[in-house]
């Protein structure tokens, strides 16, 4: 049975096709374990983090968070899923990170969940700086 036939609590909701997201991380190579060791506070070069207040256009806000990704840990897409407890599909990260459009709230917070965890200051910083541009 799949972790989606055990979560649900009247069985396996068929609306929800064969596999999940869970299904998809829970099936990942043990050696392919995403985890975060310390606290974004913590890592090297904290000080040199890119800063999203920065940005003047919706252009530069996405590359401020590509390059805060890279910052952060350089996480695939997959492995940003897994971090932000699926609430953004891989598909829909690949999709904003590579486009040119600003991203909605709860992107941009399931994004800076995956990166930074959960620091608030970091949240509302991000928070700020995508306000202002909208």
């Amino acid at each position: 049975m799949t972790t989606t036939g055990v979560l649900e609590p009247t069985g396996p909701n068929r609306a929800l096709g064969r596999t999940s997201w869970l299904d998809r991380v829970l099936a990942t190579p043990s050696d392919a374990v995403v985890e975060r060791h310390l606290p974004v506070r913590a890592l090297d070069g904290y000080d040199r983090r890119p800063n999203p207040l920065d940005a003047k256009t919706p252009a530069e806000f996405l590359l401020t968070m590509r390059r805060y990704l890279v910052w952060a840990g350089d996480w695939s897409y997959l492995e940003l899923e897994h971090l932000c407890g699926g609430a953004v599909k891989r598909s829909t990260f690949q999709q904003v990170l590579e486009g040119t459009e600003l991203p909605g709230y709860v992107f941009l917070m399931a994004f800076v969940t995956a990166c930074a965890g959960e620091d608030a200051g970091e949240r509302q910083r991000w928070m700020t700086a995508w306000r202002r541009l909208r």
